[in-house]
């Protein structure tokens, strides 16, 4: 598991990398304090797990959430907060973040998110989805195979794998996801699997 985080204070990275170290054995994670040591980083292993501050992204402007998933499209991303702000928390959802991870949360929290995230699932404190303001899931609207799609959306599968999973084609997967989108009025794959897992808790 290749994870690096960007964080603005030396301390916490160190903590993290140490903590993160003795739970996950396997992983190889370095971490960032500027910009462009973070993108250095990024170019040499483009799939990793990037581990954001969420306070850089409101001080250095959130386009560069934007710019760093159109450079690194298999990057997959988890912001850590300092606070709940559920109109932040929405609009990060919106780029396609996986994972929220509140910063005073336990190492063992970390370890878990980081798990389910490498395995392209998305991770969000459940406490915090009471203050989504995202439309209500009522599956009543969806058919059994757009219900289908959903649920193995939200188990972090691909297109392909969908396809493969229910026998059809990856370009019916994406015609069903956009029917999908639209029924639940949602953005994008984020936002849809993480209402079908509050539903679903």
């Amino acid at each position: 598991m290749r994870v690096i985080m960007f964080d603005r204070q030396s301390i916490f990275i160190h903590g993290a990398i140490n903590s993160l170290r003795a739970l996950i054995p396997e992983i190889n994670i370095t971490g960032a304090r500027q910009a462009d040591e973070f993108l250095s980083q990024l170019s040499a292993s483009p799939s990793a797990i990037a581990m954001i501050d969420g306070n850089i992204l409101e001080d250095e402007n959130i386009t560069l959430l934007e710019d760093i998933q159109l450079r690194f499209p298999a990057l997959r991303v988890a912001i850590v907060l300092a606070k709940k702000d559920p109109r932040y928390v929405e609009k990060i959802l919106q780029r396609n973040v996986m994972a929220v991870i509140p910063r005073n949360a336990a190492p063992e929290m970390f370890s878990a998110v980081l798990h389910s995230v490498s395995k392209g699932m998305v991770c969000l404190p459940g406490e915090w989805l009471h203050d989504f303001t995202a439309p209500q899931l009522d599956l009543a609207q969806l058919s059994e195979r757009q219900y289908e799609v959903l649920r193995l959306l939200a188990a972090g599968e691909s297109n392909k794998e969908i396809g493969r999973s229910l026998n059809i084609s990856a370009g019916t997967v994406k015609a069903h996801l956009e029917t999908l989108f639209r029924r639940l009025e949602v953005k994008n794959r984020t936002q849809a699997a993480m209402l079908y897992t509050r539903m679903m808790a």
